[in-house]
This record gives C-alpha cells, sequence and structure tokens, in this order.
C-alpha cells in the first residue's frame, strides 16, 4: 500500500464497461469463506464473487461467463494482490507469525478496538480491504492479537523461574494453531482460485 493510493477509484475499464468496486475487508474476508466452500462449482463462485465486489452491477449485464471469469481475475490482480516487487529473503527473520483470519476474528477485534479505538463491525461496508491490512500489520506487541499470535512461536528460555515457564508452556499449547496462514498465504490463495478459473489461452 502507498500513501498516494486512492481507494475509492477502485474502478475498472472493461469491454466499454466502467466497473466500481467495493473492496472492503469485510467483503473480502467473505470472499475467503466463498473459497473454502466446497457447495458451489468454479462458475458459481465467478459470480457471487462478481455480486460480491462490484457496487453496479448493471454493468455486468451482457458478459458470457468467461468475459466474467477475465473480470474476477483482473480484480484480483489489481486490487487484492500487494505488489511485491523486492521480496524479502525467508530467513528467520523475515518469517511473519501465523494466524488464522476466521479462529482470530475475536482478537482480531479486541486489538483493533485496544491500539485504535476502531470498532470492526462498525467499519463493515467502509473500512477498506488494503487499510485493514495495514492496521493488522502494525498492531502493537501489546494488542491481544499480537500476544495470541507470538504464544505458538515464542521460544522459552531455560533460566527462567519454574512456574512462569510452566506458565507459557500452558500459553504456547493452549494458542497454537491447527491450521495456519500468513498475508502471503492468503495472497496465494486468490492467485491460485483466478489462475484456476482464467480461461486456457489468457
Amino acid at each position: 500500500m502507498k500513501l498516494t493510493d486512492r481507494f475509492d477509484d477502485d474502478v475498472i475499464e472493461y469491454r466499454g464497461r466502467t466497473i466500481r468496486l467495493g473492496l472492503y475487508f469485510d467483503v473480502v474476508l467473505r470472499a475467503f469463506e466463498l473459497l473454502k466452500d466446497t457447495r458451489f462449482n468454479t462458475w458459481e463462485k465467478v459470480d457471487i464473487l462478481l455480486d460480491m465486489f462490484v457496487e453496479n452491477p448493471e454493468s455486468l449485464a451482457g458478459l458470457n461467463i468467461h468475459e466474467k471469469d477475465m473480470l474476477v481475475g483482473i480484480i484480483f490482480d489489481r486490487f487484492i494482490y500487494e505488489q511485491k516487487d523486492n521480496k524479502p529473503s525467508q530467513g528467520a527473520s523475515t518469517k511473519k507469525p501465523p494466524y488464522d483470519l476466521e479462529k482470530d476474528a475475536e482478537y482480531i477485534y479486541a486489538s483493533f478496538m485496544y491500539d485504535y479505538g476502531v470498532d470492526l463491525f462498525e467499519q463493515q461496508g467502509k473500512l477498506h480491504w488494503k487499510k485493514f491490512k495495514a492496521l493488522l500489520s502494525g498492531l502493537s506487541e501489546d494488542s491481544k492479537f499480537m500476544k495470541v499470535i507470538g504464544y505458538p512461536t515464542m521460544e522459552i528460555p531455560n533460566k527462567i523461574p519454574a512456574k512462569e515457564r510452566q506458565r507459557l508452556l500452558e500459553l504456547k499449547r493452549a494458542y497454537s494453531l491447527e491450521q495456519t496462514q500468513t498475508v502471503d498465504d492468503i495472497d496465494a490463495k486468490f492467485e491460485a482460485l483466478a489462475a484456476m478459473m482464467r480461461p486456457k489461452g489468457r
């Protein structure tokens, strides 16, 4: 995200149409849930995703399923992915702590209130996805979310009192996640879905 970005101008000019997008954080999070929903096939997901993302659905009239599919790919590529021109080396110092946006939802909510005084329920339909990701990355170490995601990866020193060591071990066990994902993992899932939905030869 750049400080010069304008999130009120999420507009695509596509096949002679002006398509306005509403990429609010809650919409994108619901899209995550859709990706895992096995009740819908690929083409149904294309239509649902466009219903979620597009604010002027009349602009989609007349598009066939393949054109809609290509539009979904453009939305992912231009507006949801983070462009990483210079990826850092994947050493220990650059590895991000694990977290799950669904399982940790209440910790994220509490942490946004604690650090920013932001009620995420009140921000539904208002807070842009990229702003949400930036705020999430900037949470303080004192916030509940940062504490929780730090426990599973915490290195417990040997030279501490036995009671404190036991307490930290219990916290590590309590907050270890069965399934973890990072922001990079989320972006990769979107990219995989978009690639799957693109027609061959695109």
